[in-house]
């Protein structure tokens, strides 16, 4: 079989024969060429050179000593002017300008012209898939035995039994993280496992509005929280899920540049709290929500008031606490309020305010509850 391939590919009749086979069996171009291939050889005929011989077989131009050494040089896609190629450049997505990158240096110029910009890209990592999206689109590449099966968004699915889920989902995502001149509003990031680095993913700085990050991991969470640009970012939400979650390791988050630029901060998860001593690490932000705890609610209420009305920059926050240590009438009373005897209707809302010394401004507070957690939320009026 090898002696006869290697006959057919010395002499140019047997070649143009073989590609009136494929013509004859009446399949498409494409499938013919990756026949063509496999039966002669890889390296016997460009796809360009298949593709003008076979339209002449299809058409019935069966001269098989034509002479293309007088036809025009066909045109490629590198030979496209620039300004035709803008164009081109204009209705493409972010993520199909990313392939032109990898042509030639001009046509990399031209996509590289056209920041990319992104409303939202979330990325979620699990034992058994990596799932991510960006805007519009979403991508989920699944654990199949030492490989993969990878969900595009046109509903195709590929298969593969060598490479990994998480090293093929890299392959596709990180290019598009690690465009030049990215523009992303926001950033989410779940990581049930640990598998993942910010090298591995994200170009460093990675410059999002705002960011969401999730781990079981509290030290994950701040080498991801790192990885951003602390000028740019400006909206933190973070959801660290084990016990006793940050009480012995605040400080990881506090001391990052990213938290000391941010206006806005929250921390999502009600294993996360924060003793009132810790607030003062919160001074600078326009808006934060938390969960905190308290020793004595009679003297901390007040002590939260006093330290939040001294912060410059404050607009809003919201603080919540666990009910069953907890209630908002305890609150309400601890800030000076007066109620009425007996239990408060139910989904009430208690509403105090509190003018801040030599100032015109005050603090307007309104204290709900559901059946887990009181809410006080606090707005500073101006």
């Amino acid at each position: 079989m090898k002696a006869s391939s290697n006959i057919i590919k010395k002499n140019h009749l047997c070649i143009k024969t073989c590609i009136l086979y494929e013509v004859l069996q009446k399949k498409p171009i494409f499938d013919s060429y990756r026949n063509f291939c496999n039966t002669v050889g890889k390296d016997v005929m460009e796809y360009l050179d298949f593709e003008f011989w076979y339209y002449r077989f299809y058409h019935g131009q069966m001269d098989f000593y034509y002479d293309r050494s007088a036809d025009p040089k066909p045109k490629k896609l590198v030979d496209i002017p620039v300004v035709s190629m803008i164009k081109i450049a204009e209705y493409l997505d972010p993520v199909e300008r990313t392939r032109l990158r990898t042509m030639n240096h001009a046509i990399k110029d031209v996509a590289d012209s056209f920041p990319p910009v992104f409303e939202e890209i979330n990325v979620s990592l699990k034992d058994r898939y990596l799932r991510w999206s960006w805007n519009d689109k979403h991508f989920w590449c699944f654990k199949k035995g030492r490989g993969h099966l990878l969900h595009k968004p046109n509903n195709t699915r590929v298969a593969n039994r060598e490479k990994s889920y998480i090293k093929k989902s890299l392959e596709l995502l990180a290019p598009v993280l690690k465009m030049p001149n990215i523009q992303v509003n926001h950033f989410s990031l779940h990581l049930h496992e640990e598998e993942l680095d910010p090298d591995d993913l994200l170009p460093v700085p990675f410059s999002p509005r705002s960011v969401f990050i999730y781990s079981h991991n509290a030290n994950k969470v701040v080498q991801f929280l790192t990885a951003m640009n602390p000028g740019y970012l400006e909206s933190i939400c973070l959801e660290i899920r084990y016990l006793r979650a940050l009480q012995n390791d605040d400080r990881i988050v506090f001391e990052t540049d990213q938290f000391k630029q941010a206006k806005s901060v929250e921390f999502k998860s009600d294993w996360t709290t924060f003793d009132v001593e810790s607030l003062v690490n919160f001074s600078h932000l326009k808006s934060f929500k938390c969960y905190m705890s308290m020793e004595n609610t009679i003297q901390d209420v007040p002590r939260i008031r006093d330290t939040i009305s001294t912060f410059e920059e404050f607009e809003s926050c919201e603080l919540k606490f666990c009910k069953r240590r907890y209630s908002m009438r305890t609150f309400a009373v601890a800030l000076g309020e007066v109620l009425p005897i007996g239990p408060l209707v139910e989904q009430a809302t208690i509403k105090h305010r509190y003018q801040i010394p030599e100032s015109n401004e005050c603090l307007e507070y309104e204290m709900k509850e559901n059946r887990d957690f009181c809410f006080m939320n606090i707005v500073k009026v101006r």
